[in-house]
Order: C-alpha cells, then sequence, then structure tokens
C-alpha cells in the first residue's frame, strides 16, 4: 500500500517514495498493534529519507511524520500510565526532566563533547542559545516548544558540538515535553 503524498516534479527533489512507503506501513501495523513494538516515537523522529528527483514532496512528509511522532508520543505515555501508574508516570518524567537539566546546567561551551578541531560539528554559540531556552522552558518558562526543537538547525562550526550527543538531547527534551504535555 503505498503512502498519500503528492510528488514533487521529476526535475525536483523529494524523499525517495518506496522508504516513505515503508514507514508510514510500519506505523500502521504499530498503530494496528500497539504492542508490537515495530516503530516509536524516537525512531520516527531520528528518521531520514534519501532524497530523490520526482520523490514525495518534503514538506507534506515531514508534517505528516510529525503528526505521526505525537501520536506515538501519546500511545507511549498510555503505556507508561498503565506500566507504572500516575505516581511512577511521574518519577519517570522527574529522572528525564533531571538528565536534561544537569546538560542544560553544565555551563556554556561545555555542554557536549566537541569535535577535534579539524572536523566541523554543531555551533557551540546557537547550541548553547538553544540549551538556555529549553532549561527555561524546563523550569516553567515556556521558551521553547515541540514544534521549534524539531526544526532547528545549527551551522556547522570547526570544533563545534559533536552533533549525536546533540541530536540525542533535542530527542529526549521533545520526549519530555510530550509526556509531560500527555500526562499533565
Amino acid at each position: 500500500m503505498t503512502a498519500h503524498f503528492l510528488r514533487v516534479p521529476e526535475d525536483e527533489l523529494g524523499y525517495e517514495t518506496t522508504e516513505v512507503d515503508g514507514v508510514i506501513e510500519l506505523a500502521r501495523s504499530q498503530f494496528a498493534n500497539p504492542a508490537s513494538h515495530v516503530l516509536d516515537a524516537s525512531s520516527l523522529r531520528t528518521k531520514q529519507f534519501t532524497t530523490v528527483k520526482g520523490g514525495y514532496r518534503i514538506d507534506s512528509v515531514d508534517a505528516a511524520l510529525d503528526r505521526l511522532d505525537d501520536a506515538f508520543a501519546e500511545q507511549e505515555a498510555n503505556r507508561l500510565l498503565v506500566r507504572k501508574g500516575h505516581q511512577g508516570a511521574g518519577e519517570h518524567l522527574a529522572e528525564l526532566k533531571s538528565t536534561l537539566l544537569g546538560r542544560t546546567s553544565r555551563g556554556r561551551s561545555k555542554a557536549f563533547n566537541r569535535q577535534p578541531w579539524w572536523q566541523k560539528g554543531y555551533s557551540v554559540r546557537q547550541v548553547d542559545q538553544l540549551l538556555q531556552r529549553v532549561s527555561q522552558t524546563l523550569e516553567g518558562e515556556p521558551s521553547v516548544g515541540v514544534p521549534q526543537l524539531r526544526q532547528v538547525t545549527f551551522s556547522p562550526k570547526w570544533a563545534g558540538y559533536t552533533e549525536a550527543q546533540v541530536d540525542a538531547f533535542l530527542d529526549r527534551a521533545i520526549q519530555y515535553l510530550q509526556i509531560s504535555k500527555h500526562l499533565g
């Protein structure tokens, strides 16, 4: 079964259709059988597709994946409640918040490992600015939300922060915000 996304013209780049269709099919399987764990919100957030001429419109696929991510997060929050109850879910959320705040409190230019001077990583200044906003949000002063975290990009800089660590932090921050929303 193919997904219902518009394609870009044959001379423009879009997402490779069979890759997208495969992920959509996994999502359908996950929703049909929530206990199957064939796909989760975190895997969905980090999914990357090859770009090809004449593929699916990138903005349409990304918007659909964001909606799926929200639905998966709600499903995962409900499973957390069933597994651990309200108190256990609250404790899980508190641990996640503590982990995130531990990272944000490390100080400017020290939050993540840095690339060697001859390699590029994420702009330290830009990441540190975002960390400040995440910290404010975690402390109860909403400064950044899930949509902004999904869309954030950083300039490549020599000796910048290690991308994998920053990406993992962003994934956890999104997870925290989504669970918080669904648990109330």
